[in-house]
């Protein structure tokens, strides 16, 4: 919760700085028209400003989506594997440490005048530990390493409503303190929270217990051969298309999530004309229905109507297109609300998935399994992200409806689809673990 909370307080504060930097150094406008981007920013010149500087700041939080994802989703191939044999603390410490250290970089170069360009090398050691991607792999196979199957949706889904309620309080200080002592504050305080959030994990027990450290095994190509063995081999017992299916629809989830993180103020502020307040006070009531319906809709739906997790999730992800739908047709501000209202539902679906998937695979290859997803999940919102940024940069506001929107349309579609067959295939076949016995004698159980 501190580290999603130093996160959203620092997010749009980011996406803002890049675009006054690349206003004021990149494209050399002078800085009482880049300031109107801050203090009057549903004028009419600022608006021209905003055509000629979104598409240049669009390019580089691309990039940083970019370093953002490709190497934590290859570390993921290591380290969920590693992780089911050397233990979880290791892992989500390299995650916090990671993140931490980005902060305290972006705290110090907000100080220096240099271009929007060069914040983008504070992401590097996020990137290099592993960033929140490995992070959330460690987290999920810690819960539920520590939860029964029964109870492993609703711990899940507290995981999710707790990481909104950091995202709340983010939202809604960030801007705060930004007004209050600009820039270097806001990423100083992220810094803190995060550096506190690490010193915390040294205090969970481990729930795996090795002899060895396995440092010098972290990179061993046998771990990705594991994953190969557990998750793609047909054996008998190993009911792959299910698997799939649920990796399939976790992965379009999070695109419709990147997509929509990458160009939502951007949207908000060349269509509606929004400060970075405005936007963050939508967040953060978006926030507030989300942590609503999830832990409300897991009590009201699940506990009185007895629909099982793929009813469940595809429920939420209809509620997820809908709202998509208002906000591709939006051009007041209170449309924008609309769509939280009708989305209320969209974040039940990520834990109700993982529930299934979580069940679906023995616990000694918890960690195989969720890095096989954390890779694909890692990876392919990079190319999402990119292919909002783009769109959105060739048609934008005025553009009436925002094509950029049927994207998340599409993908919710799709996902429902794909969880309708998981509903029809779970009815139909019974999970079952199935021992075999490899090569080298060795008994592994294979679903």
């Amino acid at each position: 919760m501190l580290l999603v909370l130093a996160m959203a307080m620092t997010g749009t504060i980011f996406t803002d700085l890049i675009i006054y930097r690349t206003c004021l150094i990149t494209l050399g406008i002078n800085e009482t028209e880049c300031l109107i981007l801050h203090n009057n920013s549903s004028s009419e010149e600022a608006l021209k400003i905003n055509t000629k500087v979104q598409p240049h700041a669009s390019l580089i939080l691309m990039s940083k989506s970019f370093i953002e994802s490709i190497f934590p989703s290859l570390l993921s191939l290591f380290l969920g594997p590693w992780s089911d044999k050397y233990g979880r603390k290791p892992v989500i410490l390299s995650g916090y440490i990671g993140i931490s250290l980005t902060y305290i970089l972006l705290s110090m170069m907000t100080n220096w005048e240099v271009g929007p360009w060069y914040f983008l090398l504070t992401y590097i050691p996020m990137a290099l530990l592993g960033g929140i991607s490995v992070l959330m792999l460690a987290s999920i196979c810690y819960i539920t390493d520590i939860t029964d199957n029964n109870e492993r949706a609703w711990h899940l889904a507290w995981l999710d409503a707790l990481i909104s309620l950091g995202l709340l309080v983010g939202l809604f200080s960030g801007p705060a303190i930004y007004q209050a002592y600009g820039y270097t504050a806001v990423f100083s305080v992220a810094s803190v929270l995060c550096t506190v959030a690490t010193l915390y994990t040294f205090f969970i027990p481990e729930t795996i217990q090795s002899r060895t450290s396995g440092i010098c095994d972290i990179f061993a190509f046998m771990l990705v051969k594991d994953i190969i063995d557990t998750c793609i081999k047909k054996r008998d017992g190993f009911n792959r298309p299910l698997v799939w299916s649920c990796i399939a629809c976790i992965t379009l989830l999070l695109i419709d999530y990147q997509g929509n993180l990458a160009i939502g103020y951007l949207f908000a502020s060349a269509r509606l004309g929004w400060t970075v307040d405005q936007f963050s006070i939508y967040i953060a009531t978006s926030v507030v229905i989300g942590i609503f319906g999830t832990i409300f809709g897991i009590k009201l739906i699940r506990r009185c109507t007895g629909f099982a997790e793929a009813t469940i999730a595809i429920i939420s992800v209809t509620s997820s297109l809908c709202a998509a739908l208002v906000q591709a047709f939006t051009w007041q501000s209170w449309h924008m609300y609309l769509s939280i209202g009708v989305g209320v539902f969209g974040n039940l679906s990520r834990p109700m998935i993982r529930a299934i998937l979580s069940k679906a695979v023995p616990e000694k290859d918890t960690g195989k399994v969720f890095s096989l997803a954390t890779f694909v999940e890692t990876l392919l919102p990079f190319t999402a992200a990119s292919l909002y940024t783009f769109l959105y940069s060739q048609y934008m506001p005025p553009l009436y409806p925002l094509p950029v929107w049927f994207f998340s349309v599409a993908f919710y579609a799709t996902t429902i689809i794909i969880l309708i067959y998981i509903q029809i295939h779970m009815k139909r076949n019974i999970i079952s673990f199935t021992p075999l016995r490899e090569d080298n004698d060795s008994i592994i159980d294979i679903y």
